[in-house]
């Protein structure tokens, strides 16, 4: 194998000085050998590669979609706190008022013909007021005090909602909208949904309101029980309307 020139790769007789083709001075010594043709080392592969910058747009997104995220989380926080519309003064119960309601709806109930009445639905809201007791749940995540309890009635469902009181801050409003549906000789409550103040819940989270609103479930039962005998029962924001068809023979 001959002498092969640095500058042009011409393969010179080992004898020469300078290259025959280009006149270079030949380098004599160790020389490694050239690759073949074609063939690149993978070092210099790696030289030949342009680094990956990060993309101007890809990070706009990235933190457009981390505020995004942000400010849903705070907003719902916010409508958490913030009170229900239309929230009820509260009221001091009426154990009379409570009582000649129970007694009415229970005669209508039993009674053999038609019988239907309406009643005003702040009498309603003092109904439930009156014949619900509230009581801490011991085994709650959060303990929280409740105050009080009310009812609003609405376009063909009932509002029923908690406040509690939290150890330190404000109070919280769980509640639950619940509609009349026919069942049997009677009626049904079905849910409609759940919030936790302006906060409205998905099914799945609702949870957390029935479990605050699982103590009352006991003492909700016997009121709204009575209202359920009423074979047809029509709400409106003003009123709610009791029909009985009469037991049949």
């Amino acid at each position: 194998m001959g002498l092969r020139c640095a500058s042009c790769g011409y393969d010179n007789d080992p004898t020469r000085v300078y290259c025959h083709s280009c006149g270079t001075r030949l380098e004599r010594g160790a020389q490694a050998a050239p690759a073949p043709t074609g063939f690149t080392h993978p070092t210099d592969v790696a030289k030949m590669k342009k680094p990956r910058q990060p993309r101007e747009w890809g990070k706009f997104f990235g933190a457009l979609f981390r505020f995004a995220l942000l400010a849903a989380l705070l907003a719902a926080v916010v409508l958490a706190l913030l009170p229900p519309r239309d929230l009820p003064a509260p009221i001091e119960p009426d154990e009379t008022l409570a009582g000649r309601l129970s007694a009415l709806v229970a005669a209508s109930a039993e009674a053999d013909g038609t019988r239907a009445f309406t009643i005003p639905a702040a009498d309603i809201n003092k109904w439930l007021v009156t014949s619900v007791a509230l009581k801490e749940q011991p085994d709650s995540l959060v303990k929280l005090r409740p105050e009080r309890l009310y009812a609003v009635p609405g376009d063909g469902d009932l509002r029923v909602g908690l406040e509690a009181k939290l150890p330190v801050g404000p109070s919280l409003y769980f509640e639950g909208l619940f509609a009349p549906v026919p069942e049997g000789a009677g009626s049904g409550w079905q849910t409609r949904r759940f919030s936790i103040g302006r906060l409205p819940l998905p099914s799945f989270a609702g949870l957390l309101v029935e479990r605050q609103l699982a103590g009352l479930a006991s003492e909700l039962s016997a009121p709204l029980a009575q209202l359920a005998s009423a074979s047809h029962i029509g709400i409106t924001p003003e009123t709610v309307t009791l029909r009985w068809s009469g037991r049949q023979p």
